[in-house]
């Protein structure tokens, strides 16, 4: 299942930029704007199975593909954990590798702010030891060890501010649901720079 959307996103991402290309060479130049922007975040995330949170490293690639409409693509790290005091011992913990494309809309733009939404598909690998007999994977004493990989769709609103000559810095609360596993919300600061 990761292969195959793996090829899927190489696919979509290479359509994606040759359409870039052919609409920045028809339309000249943004209007004053940079085409693209390299951000990287992080967020404190809530994972509502078994009320964990934790950390999310990502980095992001923006390119617009117009006016207010662009791509994104994505990859991070997520690692979260509960601890339990009477048992002494984490009930969960969890590493996801993550990684997925995105389109998005800006919603309000002007020279030094933008607001936008935006969705798109997201793929991950998680490891976690777990408490829960239910789960599938090798049970170890009293958890369990899950290494599997779940595919999902994400939804987000972000801010961006203009800051310095070419930077950017901003906001983005982010939800990303999957077929298997816990979701995950997303609270998070990024910074960045355009080209």
């Amino acid at each position: 299942m990761i292969k195959t959307f793996t090829r899927a996103a190489f696919l979509l991402a290479f359509i994606l930029f040759q359409l870039t290309s052919l609409s920045a060479s028809a339309q000249g130049v943004f209007a004053n704007k940079d085409p693209g922007s390299l951000r990287a975040s992080v967020s404190y995330v809530y994972l509502s199975d078994f009320d964990s949170q934790g950390l999310m490293f990502s980095n992001r690639l923006h390119h617009y593909l117009g006016e207010r409409f662009g791509i994104g693509v994505n990859v991070g790290m997520l690692s979260g954990s509960r601890y339990d005091k009477t048992s002494e011992i984490y009930t969960i913990k969890s590493t996801y590798y993550m990684g997925g494309f995105e389109l998005n809309y800006d919603l309000l733009q002007n020279e030094t702010l933008v607001f936008r939404i935006g969705g798109g598909m997201t793929g991950r690998h998680r490891s976690e030891i777990n408490t829960d007999p239910e789960d599938i994977g090798t049970v170890d004493g009293s958890v369990v060890h899950i290494r599997t990989a779940d595919v999902g769709v994400t939804g987000f609103i972000e801010n961006d501010f203009g800051v310095f000559r070419n930077g950017v810095a901003g906001g983005r609360i982010e939800y990303l649901y999957y077929t298997k596993g816990s979701p995950v919300l997303a609270v998070g600061l990024h910074m960045g720079f355009t080209f």
